[in-house]
């Protein structure tokens, strides 16, 4: 089964005053996410602040999370981030995530120098080739200076266990686009293969609802994500809209804020006990919290209360 398919929520980290790592915290807010409609759980993507931690953290992280999700649903995928600016290291975290437990293997092309093709086609091999896991690609230009081109991932698509890829684009137009551009090139086989949808703004637009949604907002808003790809999903243009209304206030708002510091925001609107992401990142102001909170009151209505969120 590929794990990189429909609804898939992205956890914070949550940290203590002191930075540390928070683990009643993970494993209550992991526990709450299993427990929702999504239809997989991955830790440690841009989210999770993997980049912050070190590699005793993540192995700590993906273990807690594994445990925590498979308890409360033994069935739902747990994947986890591995990336790291090293091959060698990026392996090492392979190894680490494969002996958590984990279900998939996200991969994104994290680095100090701008990588080339041929740099990050060598390494998706080595990482595809050190684990059966499948493994999912993540093209983050904004983040990592480097975005796949459509003829790159087909080519990488090849390897039996490179399953998914995520991204964003411009619009929702221009993905479907590039997803329809994307089957011709992937090679015979390759049907259970894909490409998903990331970016907030993208998603809660819901103009496509692909083969996946991946993002961080999901893991803390779940059934509004679930009704939302649901209704666009049959077609039903009513509730669709209707979903789409209830969520653009927030997630505009949401898309104005810094990157990462937005989602422990919104996390702590919405009772999670997130924290604050590692420094030297910085917390939202107090006058954004705010906003997030009234924008995050405005959707309650919505859902029956008790669904409203993954954090209560």
């Amino acid at each position: 089964m590929n794990p990189f398919r429909g609804l898939i929520a992205y956890p914070v980290t949550p940290f203590h005053h002191d930075g540390s790592v928070n683990f009643p915290e993970l494993h209550r807010h992991v526990s709450a996410v299993a427990g929702s409609p999504v239809d997989a759980i991955t830790v440690l993507g841009s989210s999770g602040n993997f980049a912050y931690l070190d590699r005793a953290e993540r192995r700590e992280v993906i273990t807690a999370a594994v445990e925590a999700a498979k308890a409360v649903r033994p069935d739902v995928p747990v994947c986890a981030g591995v990336s790291a600016v090293g091959t060698r290291e990026l392996l090492q975290n392979i190894d680490d995530a494969a002996a958590a437990g984990v279900d998939g293997l996200l991969v994104s092309t994290v680095s100090y120098y701008p990588l080339t093709d041929e740099e990050v086609a060598a390494q998706c091999v080595a990482a595809a080739r050190q684990s059966p896991l499948p493994m999912c690609l993540y093209s983050n230009p904004r983040t990592t200076q480097f975005s796949f081109s459509l003829e790159l991932v087909a080519e990488l698509a090849a390897e039996p266990t490179i399953v998914a890829v995520k991204e964003s684009a411009a619009d929702a137009e221009v993905f479907r686009k590039r997803y329809e551009h994307l089957r011709r090139l992937l090679p015979a086989g390759s049907k259970d293969f894909s490409h998903g949808m990331s970016g907030d703004p993208l998603i809660a637009d819901a103009g496509f609802a692909a083969d996946a949604w991946h993002g961080g907002p999901i893991a803390v808003l779940p059934a509004h994500y679930r009704v939302l790809r649901d209704a666009l999903e049959v077609g039903d243009v009513e509730a669709t809209d209707a979903a789409r209304a209830a969520l653009a206030p927030l997630m505009g708002y949401f898309g104005t804020l810094r990157p990462l510091s937005n989602l422990y925001g919104l996390a702590r609107a919405a009772g999670i006990d997130a924290g604050d992401p590692r420094l030297p990142l910085q917390p939202l102001p107090g006058s954004s919290l705010r906003e997030l909170a009234r924008l995050l009151e405005g959707i309650e209505a919505f859902l029956p209360a008790e669904r409203a969120t993954a954090g209560e």
